[in-house]
């Protein structure tokens, strides 16, 4: 969370009681104006600091508005992208909901780097491909995937099947957050303290 009560306070002080009336209203504003501009700019980094995201991820984030009430004004990620984009904004270790997290090896990628959907349903119906099974004789040999069988017997492997993916932090998402907040609320503060101020005269 990015405090700024301190340029507020400062602010109340110097104010009349009359118009400390005015400061809860106009302090709302300056929050959600902050935080459009917050919103704005990791939208532009989603593409600066990651490879390809596609439009879905870029329609992840969220703003929660700030009222005179709840002087708080949050941008946040909905929980579907935030559950894939916290591992580029933290890093860590992914594990499967199911046995294993398919990587794709020798298939064409998207405009965005990933398989299309439906790809592993569409190997699994298509001639001369197989999938590995630890039991089974003539593939325990081989890495748990998709392979595609070629002439001579030869196989490729189409797409992997992993325990686990790591990840290192790529999103600076809180220090994109941090900067803009702090270079813009107090520009956003003055305009919108002045315009409350003008409906008292």
């Amino acid at each position: 969370m990015i405090s700024i009560s301190a340029d507020i306070a400062a602010a109340e002080r110097m104010l009349s009681n009359i118009a400390r009336t005015q400061l809860p209203f106009a302090t709302a504003l300056a929050l959600n104006d902050t935080a459009a501009d917050v919103k704005a700019r990791e939208e532009r980094s989603l593409g600066e600091d990651l490879d390809g995201p596609t439009p879905f991820t870029k329609r992840g984030l969220f703003v929660r508005r700030a009222s005179k009430r709840k002087l708080t004004a949050t941008v946040g990620v909905k929980d579907i992208q935030a559950g894939y984009l916290k591992y580029q904004v933290k890093g860590g270790t992914r594990t499967p909901k199911g046995r294993a997290i398919p990587v794709p090896v020798s298939l064409r990628l998207n405009k965005y780097g990933n398989m299309p959907r439906g790809t592993l349903g569409r190997l699994g119906a298509k001639k001369g491909t197989f999938a590995t099974s630890p039991g089974k004789r003539g593939t325990r040999h081989l890495a748990p995937g998709i392979y595609q069988r070629g002439r001579k017997g030869a196989v490729k492997m189409l797409v992997a099947f992993e325990p686990r993916a790591q990840y290192k932090p790529k999103w600076s998402f809180v220090s994109h957050a941090e900067r803009t907040a702090r270079a813009g609320f107090q520009g956003h503060f003055i305009t919108r303290l002045r315009q409350a101020l003008a409906t008292l005269r």
